[in-house]
Formats: C-alpha cells, sequence, structure tokens
C-alpha cells in the first residue's frame, strides 16, 4: 500500500501581532492626514501662509484684518502638523522600502529634513498674532525681524522649503520604481510640487492648495498599501527562527 507524501515542518502562519497592525494603521492615518492639515492650516493663515515679508507691518496688519476665529484656528491646524508630517514621510518611505530601499531613505532623510523645523514657525506666527492685538508695537516688530534673519531660523526655513519638497519628489519616484502604488497616484505627488514652488514664487495661496490636494489624493493608495503592506516578522512560520543573513 502506497503511502501518502508528507509534508515536512508545515506548520500554520503565526497571526500577525496587534501592535504592528496598530503602527501600520498610525503611518497610514499619518499619510493622509499630514496634508490635509498642512494644506488647510496654510490656506487660512492671514496673509496667505506663503511670503513673510521683509517688514513685519504688513503681515501684522493681515493678522488685523482677520478675524479670531481664522487666527485661533491656523494656530491649532499649524500646531497639529508637527505630530503628523514627519510621520507621514517614515510611512511612504516604509511603503517605497523593500523594492528601492535607498531612494526612500533618501527621501525620507528630506522629508524628515523639512518637516522636524516646522514646529518652530508657530511660536513667531502666535508672536505677530500677539503684535496684532497690542497695536503695532514698533519695539516688539523690530524684536520679530531680528528673530526672523538669526543664521539658525533662516537654516531651518531653509531647511523646510527645500526639505519637504525635494523629500516628496524621491519618495514619489521610489514609490513608482517599487510599483508600492499606482503610477498616475506617484505622479500626482510628483505634479504637485511645482504648485508648491510657483506659489512661492508668485505668492499666491491657491497654488499651495492645488498641491497640497494633489498629495493628498496621491498619498490614498500609498496609506491603503501601507495597511495591507506584508509584515516579513509576521509570515515566519509558527516555532521557526526567522532566516539570518550576513
Amino acid at each position: 500500500m502506497a503511502l501518502s507524501p508528507t509534508q515536512p515542518n508545515q506548520q500554520p502562519i503565526a497571526s500577525e501581532p496587534f501592535y504592528r497592525k496598530f503602527q501600520r494603521a498610525c503611518l497610514a492615518l499619518c499619510i493622509v492626514i499630514a496634508p490635509i492639515v498642512l494644506g488647510l492650516g496654510l490656506g487660512i493663515a492671514p496673509g496667505g501662509g506663503l511670503n513673510v515679508p521683509s517688514n513685519p507691518a504688513i503681515l501684522v496688519a493681515a493678522y488685523q484684518a482677520a478675524s479670531p476665529l481664522q487666527v485661533q484656528l491656523f494656530l491649532f491646524l499649524n500646531a497639529l502638523v508637527p505630530y503628523f508630517f514627519p510621520l507621514s514621510f517614515i510611512g511612504l518611505g516604509l511603503v517605497a522600502m523593500p523594492r528601492s530601499p535607498w531612494l526612500a531613505t533618501i527621501g525620507m532623510f528630506f522629508g524628515l529634513a523639512g518637516s522636524l523645523p516646522y514646529g518652530m514657525f508657530l511660536g513667531p506666527m502666535t508672536e505677530y498674532a500677539n503684535v496684532a492685538q497690542l497695536g503695532n508695537n514698533a519695539a516688539y516688530q523690530a524684536l520679530l525681524i531680528d528673530f526672523k534673519e538669526r543664521g539658525a531660523i533662516l537654516f531651518l526655513a531653509g531647511s523646510w522649503v527645500i526639505g519637504h519638497l525635494i523629500g516628496y519628489v524621491l519618495i514619489s519616484i521610489a514609490l513608482a520604481r517599487s510599483r508600492a502604488i499606482p503610477l498616475w497616484a506617484a505622479i500626482l505627488i510628483i505634479v504637485g510640487i511645482p504648485f508648491q514652488m510657483a506659489g512661492y514664487g508668485a505668492n499666491l495661496p491657491v497654488l499651495q492648495d492645488i498641491c497640497f490636494a494633489l498629495i493628498f489624493i496621491g498619498s490614498i493608495p500609498a496609506a491603503l498599501a501601507m495597511l495591507k503592506r506584508p509584515d516579513k516578522a509576521g509570515s515566519v512560520h509558527a516555532g521557526e527562527e526567522p532566516m539570518t543573513t550576513t
């Protein structure tokens, strides 16, 4: 009588731990929320949120013309940005990492360099709101000019502008190369960047709104890919040791 062949080491695959699912869900949430919070925060900014004039009186006047609700909402939304924006770059990079590791890593580096300093801008913006309430205090305006022109502040401001733009471009190329998301989604993110750059040059906030709208749409497939991303550690058979590499 013939014996049926056996399948050695055939064991059920261990279920993925809850904390890994939770990590991916949080990163997916950051991927889609970051462009929403940032776009809305900059979109309702007094003075347009793009060009900080050399004369603070211009921006103070913009704060005086804005309603108190607009100012408070602007400050609140921008206070949320540092909690979502850096993690969104990490999430996007991790989606592309398996098949495009170097480009994803460099993109995350630029993205973090551009997103981590963002919280620094909240302090001066709050002070502009305070000066607007005080009524164009000349001494306070001079202090704001001195703060804005400090070398360290200029470095952080340049890091924000250059870092988040290059970060989005590199990570989008990595996502397209890795085929982690549809090509159209990666293209939308890349296409949004020139709108942001043109918005800075022309001081047109609507171009900035278009940029983050395109990034948001392109980020949705990346967030879904993060939720469905296979976890190598979770695919190891129960009772087996993961393979090590040198």
